[in-house]
C-alpha cells in the first residue's frame, strides 16, 4: 500500500539557513527560525482552534516542558499536550476554546486527542491537523540514548499518530511539512 504513494521532497522541513554548529545552537527556537516555517509572523497571528500551526512530538513530559521553556522566548501561545497534571477532557476543552500556535506533547496523548470525538455527529477529533503547517519529531536522546522513535513506550504511538493523522494530511495538501529535530 505505501510503495506507490509518494511524498514530495518539499513536504519535509529543512532549514534554509545553515548556522555554524556549536553545542549551544541546538534549540527548537533556532530550528523554527531557520526557515522551516513559511513565516514566524504567522505563529503570532494563528487563529485556528483545534489545529496548532506547529506540533512538536517529544519522548516525555520532562522533555516537553524543557521545549516549552525554550519556546517561551517567542511570546506565543503554546499548548501542553501530555498527561502530567492535566486530564484528557481538560485538554479537549482547552483545544476547543482556544487557538494555539504551537502544541508540544507526547505521542500517546497526541494520538488520544486526535482520536477523541467531542460529539457523536462530529467526525473530527479534539486535535485536528487540518490547518497545521509543521509536525516536528524531537529526536533528543535521553540518558540511555533512546529517542521518541526508539523508545518502546513511545514508538508505537508515534508511528500510529504519523500513520493516522500526519500522512493523510500530507497526501491531501501540500502546505503541511514534516520535520525531525
Amino acid at each position: 500500500k505505501w510503495k506507490h504513494e509518494k511524498f514530495q521532497p518539499n513536504q519535509f522541513a529543512q532549514p534554509k539557513k545553515q548556522a555554524q554548529s556549536t553545542k549551544y545552537d541546538k534549540s527548537m527556537v533556532t530550528y523554527l527560525k531557520s526557515g522551516v516555517l513559511q513565516s514566524m509572523k504567522r505563529l503570532k497571528k494563528w487563529k485556528h482552534e483545534k489545529s496548532p500551526c506547529v506540533i512538536i512530538i517529544c519522548a516525555s513530559a520532562l522533555r516537553a516542558v524543557a521545549i516549552l521553556k525554550e519556546l517561551s522566548s517567542l511570546n506565543i501561545r503554546a499548548a501542553k499536550l501530555f498527561s502530567k497534571h492535566m486530564s484528557l477532557s481538560d485538554q479537549v476543552n482547552m483545544l476547543d476554546q482556544n487557538s494555539y500556535s504551537i502544541a508540544v506533547g507526547t505521542p500517546n496523548r497526541l494520538l488520544k486527542l486526535f482520536e477523541t470525538k467531542e460529539d457523536d455527529d462530529d467526525d473530527e477529533g479534539a486535535l485536528s491537523l487540518e490547518h497545521t503547517e509543521l509536525v516536528v519529531i524531537d529526536c533528543n536522546e535521553d540518558r540511555k540514548k533512546f529517542t521518541v522513535c526508539t523508545l518502546n513506550d513511545t514508538a508505537p504511538d508515534l508511528f500510529q499518530f504519523v500513520r493516522s493523522a500526519v500522512a493523510p494530511q500530507m497526501k491531501k495538501r501540500k502546505t503541511i511539512k514534516f520535520g525531525m529535530f
